[in-house]
C-alpha cells in the first residue's frame, strides 16, 4: 500500500507544501496532517482592527495562526484533520465550479463506498462556512478552497484544497475559532454543528491512513482524464 498520508511537524510546512505543488507542472496530489495544531487564516484578515493582538491571544491559548493565499475563513489544524490537496492545469472550458465539483465528487466516491451520504451547501455556524462545504446529515465534514493562475494559451493552473475533519475532538478547535473570531468581530462558531467521518462510521478506531489511501488513489483517477 502506497503511505499516502504526510504528517508534517508544522502546519507551515503543510501550506509550504501546497504553494509548491501549485508552481510546479502536471498533476501534483498530497494528503497531510500536522503534528501541532495551529488556526489558519486568509491574508486579508491582516487589514483588519485588532488582527495582531488576536492573533497574540490565540497562541497564548496554544492556537498560533499561519495565512494562507486562499479566500474563506479561519479553520483549525492539528491531528485529526486530514487536508486534500492537488494542483493540475486545466483548459479554457474548466472553470472554479467545475473544480469544486471535481473535489468534492472525489471525497463522496470515497464516502459513498462506506455507506455515507455526503451533501454540498453551506451550514450555518461552522467554521470557514461555504456553498461547496460537505455535511453528513446536516453536519459539516469538510470545507473546499481553490487558488488559480493563468499558465497562458487559455490554460490555468488549479489548486484545490480540502479540509477533512477525520476523527479526535471537534471543540478543542472550533472554540479556538470562535475565540479567534471573537478578537476580531466575526461570526460565532458552534462545534455542534461539525462532525468527524469516524463519528459518521461509529468508529473509535483511527481511520486517517485507510481515507488518505482511498482519496489518494480517487484523485489519481480523476485527474488523469485533465491534463490539456
Amino acid at each position: 500500500m502506497t503511505e499516502a498520508l504526510q504528517w508534517v511537524g508544522d502546519v507551515a510546512d503543510g501550506l509550504a507544501l501546497e504553494a509548491e505543488m501549485f508552481s510546479a507542472s502536471g498533476p501534483q496530489v498530497a494528503l497531510w496532517s500536522a503534528e501541532n495544531r495551529a488556526l489558519v487564516c486568509p491574508r486579508a484578515y491582516r487589514t483588519r482592527p485588532g488582527f495582531d493582538l488576536a492573533v497574540m491571544h490565540s497562541t497564548a491559548r496554544g492556537w498560533p495562526v499561519h495565512q494562507r493565499r486562499t479566500g474563506g475563513g479561519t479553520v483549525p489544524q492539528g491531528p485529526g484533520v486530514l487536508n486534500l490537496s492537488f494542483a493540475v492545469t486545466v483548459g479554457r472550458g474548466f472553470n472554479i465550479e467545475a473544480g469544486y465539483k471535481l473535489i468534492t465528487r472525489i471525497i463522496q466516491s470515497v464516502t459513498s463506498a462506506q455507506r455515507l451520504k455526503a451533501h454540498t451547501g453551506a451550514t450555518p455556524g461552522s467554521f470557514c462556512d461555504g456553498t461547496w462545504n460537505l455535511s453528513l446529515e446536516g453536519r459539516k465534514f469538510v470545507g473546499t478552497a481553490q487558488r488559480w493562475r493563468s499558465r497562458g494559451g487559455g490554460r490555468s493552473r488549479m489548486l484545490a484544497h480540502a479540509l477533512i475533519l477525520v476523527e479526535g475532538e471537534i471543540a478543542p478547535g472550533a472554540g479556538a475559532v470562535d475565540a479567534f473570531h471573537e478578537d476580531l468581530g466575526l461570526d460565532p462558531v458552534r462545534s455542534e454543528v461539525h462532525t468527524t467521518l469516524s463519528a459518521a462510521l461509529g468508529s473509535d478506531a483511527p481511520i486517517g491512513e485507510a481515507v488518505a489511501q482511498a482519496l489518494w488513489d480517487a484523485t489519481l483517477e480523476e485527474l488523469a482524464t485533465l491534463e490539456p
